[in-house]
């Protein structure tokens, strides 16, 4: 009980409590509570109720703790009603006969009204002490640490700020990654506008360059021209002109022969 008292709600019962009297019952519940205190093992505590009639109704739960309980597996007749208990020679122990056993109380406590105390006091105390023991159980390192006793709620909050704290460092870690990126991306476009430059530049040199070479060879070709010219004594222009002229007359030549021999016939 003290490696549970403060993991999960504690109910003591005690079992078989057709084997006892009344008298000997009531001094093994007092035993028992003092046992509980002297070893400091905390039980569940009903709440204090604001509505009278409630406490009215939590004041008999209490004053029963430890419920003494009996189990039963068959039903009985007793006076033309079905009961369930145990069957002595000397009469029927009742499981739901409050004079008998606690086994009403203790199930009026548990699914009707304490029910949600129960679950609230499970899941904000129990399970948040366990939660801040093992989150604060372990160092980044690996190696355990003390067993904090903070508050749930204060070990919660700062649980927040920790998150916090490194949601913000990741925004600007990943701020930092983004201008890295951005840079990169802007020095990759100056990079290339620059090759680009260095193209054109490359590629109008080199159409400059040819067109000089063009240039040269054209005016090599009319030198030599000239030269042809002076050396023959007559111009390309005229032989062009002559060429025609011969050209033209054979055509005309050719035709009054075709007329002649037209006329023969």
């Amino acid at each position: 009980m003290k490696r549970l008292h403060d993991k999960v709600n504690i109910i003591p019962v005690i079992a078989k409590a057709d084997t006892l009297t009344p008298d000997e019952c009531c001094h093994l519940k007092k035993q028992i509570l003092n046992e509980i205190a002297q070893n400091k093992i905390k039980i569940y505590d009903f709440p204090e109720m604001i509505d009278e009639e409630a406490n009215k109704v939590q004041k008999p739960l209490r004053e029963r703790v430890p419920f003494a309980v009996v189990g039963a597996n068959h039903v009985f007749e007793v006076e033309g009603r079905k009961v369930r208990g145990r069957k002595y020679p000397w009469g029927i122990v009742e499981v739901e006969n409050m004079e008998h056993c606690d086994f009403i109380p203790l199930r009026d406590m548990l699914i009707r009204t304490n029910m949600s105390d129960l679950k609230e006091v499970t899941a904000n105390i129990h399970y948040e002490n366990y939660r801040s023991r093992k989150l604060g159980g372990v160092h980044t390192d690996g190696k355990p640490a003390k067993v904090s006793n903070k508050n749930p709620l204060a070990q919660m909050e700062e649980e927040r700020r920790e998150h916090e704290s490194k949601i913000k460092k990741m925004e600007s870690e990943m701020e930092q990654v983004f201008e890295m990126k951005v840079k990169e991306k802007t020095q990759k476009l100056k990079d290339t506008e620059v090759d680009m430059h260095r193209r054109h530049e490359q590629m109008k040199k080199g159409l400059e360059q040819q067109e000089v070479e063009l240039m040269e060879k054209r005016a090599a070709f009319e030198a030599e021209v000239k030269e042809w010219e002076n050396s023959n004594g007559v111009t390309l222009a005229e032989l062009r002109r002559k060429s025609l002229e011969s050209s033209s007359k054979e055509q005309v030549d050719g035709k009054e022969n075709k007329k002649k021999k037209k006329g023969l016939f």
